[in-house]
């Protein structure tokens, strides 16, 4: 430890006073330069400016993004899938109506998703396209399964599984369609597995594809019904009202069904392919079903007048749909059997017995 000699050894110049304080010293006139004159520099004036405007339009597109993203959602969500069906090489199905049927509902329920089962807070609760679609497609899905349930009857009548498919493809106010859809299309399926193994009568082409053209035509002949009302109605929307939406996809949604329903069946109707008359009355069905199947209008227009501007879609839709039901109704009538065969045997048979009671009488 230093001892307290050491610390008188020090330089004066080492010793703080403490009780000292400084003063500055005076400052000269003319030191500072003036500053009452002076600018800031114009590339910050406008790189704050660029910033600013930035920030404005950032904060003008999130509010925009906010607004915006509810309609977009709607927008987005209204996915009609209206293409061709394609089976994939390593699938087959015995009955092809079978496989149209589910491969339409594993479509409808993989892609946009089933739209009446959405909460009313849901972007799909406010469409009317895609529900009126789907609905027409989910009934006529219905009415052809119940139209092959009763050419596969057997001895207790119509097949079970295709008459439960029948009315699981129907909807019932207040359930989900999501679990009757499903369902429906086990049963489907289960049909098919036991067609295949012959297990269950399976309907041939030529049984099923005069039944179809007849409910095809009534199809047609109902939607044109409904087209026709909003056609000569009182249009109170601009471009088309919520009813003239529901009216044409409803209709568009059977044509797109019947079309493949009819290419389905043509692929296995050799015995008629082969008829050159049959094949031409076909030919003509699918082109007519085809047309009305494949229209897509970006924005739906009803509007009376010449059309100059915006076209009439819901009158070309019932034009081709008077077509459709024409080429349907004369294709069945080819196809179906005529009655007066078995009217005339009838008759030549109570000629004989009138014959044979005269002949009898003395």
């Amino acid at each position: 430890m230093p001892s307290s000699s050491a610390a008188a050894k020090l330089p004066k110049a080492y010793d703080e006073d403490l009780r000292a304080t400084p003063r500055p010293a005076p400052i000269p006139a003319g030191h500072f330069i003036s500053l009452e004159h002076a600018e800031p520099s114009p590339m910050m004036l406008s790189l704050q400016k660029g910033w600013k405007r930035i920030v404005g339009y950032f904060k003008l597109m999130l509010v925009l993004a906010v607004i915006g993203a509810y309609p977009a959602a709607v927008v987005i969500s209204s996915d009609i899938d209206d293409s061709p069906v394609v089976f994939p090489p390593n699938e087959s199905w015995s009955v092809s109506g079978v496989g149209i049927a589910i491969h339409k509902v594993a479509r409808e329920l993989a892609g946009a998703g089933w739209a009446d089962d959405r909460a009313r807070w849901h972007p799909q609760a406010r469409l009317t396209a895609l529900p009126a679609w789907q609905e027409a497609t989910a009934t006529g899905l219905s009415e052809h399964v119940k139209l092959l349930s009763e050419v596969a009857a057997n001895a207790y009548g119509p097949d079970g599984d295709l008459a439960a498919a029948s009315r699981l493809l129907m909807s019932v106010p207040g359930e989900d369609m999501l679990p009757r859809l499903t369902a429906a299309a086990e049963a489907l399926n289960r049909f098919d597995t036991r067609a295949s193994r012959g297990l269950a009568l399976r309907p041939s082409p030529e049984e099923t594809l005069p039944l179809e053209m007849a409910l095809f035509a009534g199809w047609a002949k109902e939607d044109i019904a409904a087209l026709s009302v909003r056609i000569n109605a009182e249009h109170s929307a601009w471009l088309a009202s919520r009813e003239d939406i529901t009216a044409f996809y409803a209709a568009k949604a059977r044509a797109h069904l019947a079309h493949e329903l009819i290419l389905a069946g043509k692929a296995r109707a050799y015995g008629l392919t082969g008829n050159a008359e049959l094949a031409a009355a076909l030919a003509r069905a699918e082109a007519s079903w085809k047309r009305a199947a494949e229209m897509k209008p970006v924005f739906l227009s009803n509007q009376q007048g010449p059309g100059a501007v915006l076209p009439d879609h819901l009158s070309s839709m019932a034009y081709y749909l008077v077509e459709a039901e024409k080429a349907s109704a004369d294709l069945a009538a080819r196809l179906t059997p005529a009655p007066a065969i078995a009217e005339d045997v009838a008759g030549t048979d109570a000629a004989a017995d009138a014959a044979t009671a005269e002949v009898a009488i003395p």
